[in-house]
């Protein structure tokens, strides 16, 4: 059982499946990002603009560091994009050298061995 997974409406943390609150009255979003590393809760993805990553309408949630679950604790392969922060997915191409992932938000393509290999 992993973190409570939450979305953000307001200034308010909410369950992301039930939708029951929290914890309201947030003064700001760091304040929202202390409270959630304090406690065993996860908030979606953000790419660099602060939109969340959604799939099917859905939020995802990284937890582990780079492991992507949907809010019904599926585990999807996605990696960050490295220029807009954007969700990447990976491209239908029948490759073994490559790892090919597209950004949704600006189309980047990038190999994610090869951008963790450089890092």
């Amino acid at each position: 059982m992993g973190p409570t997974k939450a979305i953000v409406k307001g200034q308010a943390l909410c369950e992301a499946v039930s939708g029951k609150l929290i914890r309201d009255g947030f003064a700001s979003r760091q304040a929202m990002e202390d409270y959630v590393r304090q406690h065993y809760v996860a908030m979606p993805v953000l790419d660099n603009a602060g939109k969340p990553w959604q799939l099917d309408g859905k939020p995802i949630y990284c937890l582990h560091g780079v492991q992507y679950e949907t809010v019904d604790d599926q585990k999807v392969h996605l990696a960050r994009c490295p220029d807009c922060g954007g969700m990447g997915i990976r491209a239908d191409e029948l490759t073994v050298d490559s790892d090919c992932i597209r950004c949704t938000a600006c189309g980047h393509e990038f190999d994610a061995r090869l951008e963790m290999m450089e890092t």
